[in-house]
């Protein structure tokens, strides 16, 4: 079996090169054009750039300014935070040591953690998880930022820390999509114990040193050097550019704590291209490659996309796209692969907005390798008009904001469109079927697949049920609103009623 798959991952990494598209001649400057667009629309102040196939990059270009108080220029060499684009790297190292033997896929976790460590229910029994469900975000662990320090000051958390006293599921696993930064730190950490190394020397060994990726590391932000970009926004719907400290993701640096370069991101895309080989150094069989771009788990059965091993995959008409975002406060980042066609692109900025980066990324990839026409199809829109509650979207300590996160779904001069705390402004819904569309226009989701079924929305890997609108964040605010008004009205009232009665006798 394991040379059946070794002779399909071969078969598969060449025909995929055969396909292999060619750069048009003028694809720098195109390329430049659309960053410098987008960058300028957000307010971002520097963003680096990587396009690559056929084995080498085609594109390198900076934009816009590392450190604006300071008036340093965005380079080649400049270090970004690369957030959550750190998971598509653990994953690669998790696929190493299945290779090896020393990890399976598919055997549940717990059979190689001690009990306080072991991955276990709400009521404490423990749960069949297996690597492939923490690398699909389907294990049931919940959303976490356990792992995220705010304070620059504050000594690193350790990975080891983290996960020294296991961890919980929310949902069954297998059961729903949740997106878990501590299962890949779970991942991770295995990864590393199966080597008996840190988490840091595994990557160093395993991608680092043999791609030639010499800017990149899994150090905290504090101890990487002036060649770091400077951080700019808090993230969230504000939307804020001002100055802000580097998170440190020590805790969870398979999840997150990648710190590199476009060009360094840009070789290790290239290697997975190559269906695991760079210049002569393999990391990684064909097969493990072509099993971490296989679509592995959705968030509904009708859907082509949900999330590989690392990767998102989404399988578009024409053409499959894998990727994955990152966003931290201070950095957003894409890397994004067609693999049929053997063309990437790779985008790091200093600014915790996502929406430039995904959309240059769309924009830029779609210059190399368009994506097929849609046929226009006809939508009942007032089918999935209405207002809908996120779930499973946010750490269980703060589960109460989920009232508040709410997506609107309403007809609008310019189409179909829906608004989400995920995005700064509305973005489109393009009918593609029997209920189903596809998200149009500059925000994070832009390209995802959007179902519907019943009372349940999905797009991408969100779920969210419809809700009345008696019931959305607007109407629940309205609520405060009035409980707050009529407070303050009761509380004047019987001031004013107080100071009459004090002000009576003196001017009777």
């Amino acid at each position: 079996m394991r040379k059946l798959g070794f002779v399909l991952g071969v078969t598969l990494s060449v025909s995929l090169a055969a396909r292999a598209a060619s750069p048009p001649a003028d694809l720098e400057a195109r390329a430049r054009a659309i960053v410098e667009e987008e960058r300028a629309a957000a307010g971002t102040p520097g963003m680096s750039v990587a396009v690559f196939g056929d084995g080498r990059v085609w594109a390198r270009f900076s934009l816009g300014e590392a450190n604006t108080e300071a008036h340093v220029a965005a380079t080649d060499e400049t270090l970004y935070p690369a957030a959550s684009v750190s998971k598509i790297l653990t994953a690669a190292l998790v696929m190493r040591e299945v290779e090896r033997g020393k990890l399976s896929l598919d055997a549940p976790v717990n059979e190689s953690l001690s009990p306080e460590r072991q991955v276990r229910d709400a009521a404490g029994a423990p749960v069949a998880v297996t690597l492939r469900m923490l690398l699909s975000h389907s294990s049931g662990i919940p959303v976490s930022w356990a792992g995220i320090q705010n304070d620059p000051n504050e000594a690193p958390r350790s990975l080891d820390d983290l996960l020294a006293h296991g961890l919980r599921t929310v949902r069954p696993p297998g059961e729903k999509l949740i997106y878990a930064n501590d299962a890949f730190a779970l991942a991770g950490w295995l990864a590393a114990r199966a080597e008996g190394v840190s988490f840091d020397e595994l990557a160093r060994v395993g991608l680092f040193q043999p791609l030639g990726m010499t800017h990149s590391s899994f150090a905290p932000p504090r101890d990487v050097g002036p060649q770091l970009a400077a951080a700019y926004g808090g993230g969230g719907p504000s939307r804020s550019s001002d100055r802000v400290p580097h998170q440190t993701v020590s805790g969870a640096a398979p999840a997150g704590a990648l710190i590199t370069t476009a060009s360094d991101l840009a070789r290790f895309g290239l290697a997975l291209l190559n269906g695991g080989e760079l210049d002569g150094a393999r990391v990684l069989a064909p097969e493990s490659v072509a099993e971490m771009m296989r679509l592995q788990a959705r968030a509904h059965p009708r859907m082509s996309e949900g999330f590989g091993l690392g990767f998102g995959v989404r399988e578009e008409p024409g053409r499959k796209l894998v990727w994955w975002d990152g966003g931290l406060a201070g950095a957003a980042s894409r890397l994004a692969l067609l693999p049929e066609h053997g063309v990437g692109v790779a985008i790091l900025s200093n600014l915790a907005n996502n929406t430039p980066v995904t959309t240059s990324a769309v924009r830029i990839l779609e210059l190399v390798a368009p994506p097929a026409p849609r046929p226009a199809v006809a939508s009942d829109s007032a089918a999935i008009v209405g207002t809908y509650a996120l779930t499973d979207m946010l750490d269980p300590r703060v589960s109460y904001l989920e009232w508040f996160a709410n997506a609107r779904v309403f007809d609008s001069p310019e189409g179909l469109s829906v608004e989400t705390p995920l995005s700064s402004t509305p973005v489109r819904l393009i009918p593609t079927g029997d209920d189903t569309w596809v998200v149009s226009g500059r925000a994070m989701f832009s390209g995802a697949q959007a179902l519907l079924d019943g009372d349940r929305l999905y797009v991408g890997f969100v779920e969210a049920r419809r809700i009345s609108v008696w019931r959305s964040a607007r109407a629940l605010f309205a609520y405060g609103a009035a409980i707050l008004l009529a407070i303050v009205g009761g509380i004047v009232w019987l001031v004013v009623r107080w100071l009459r009665r004090r002000r009576g006798p003196e001017h009777g």
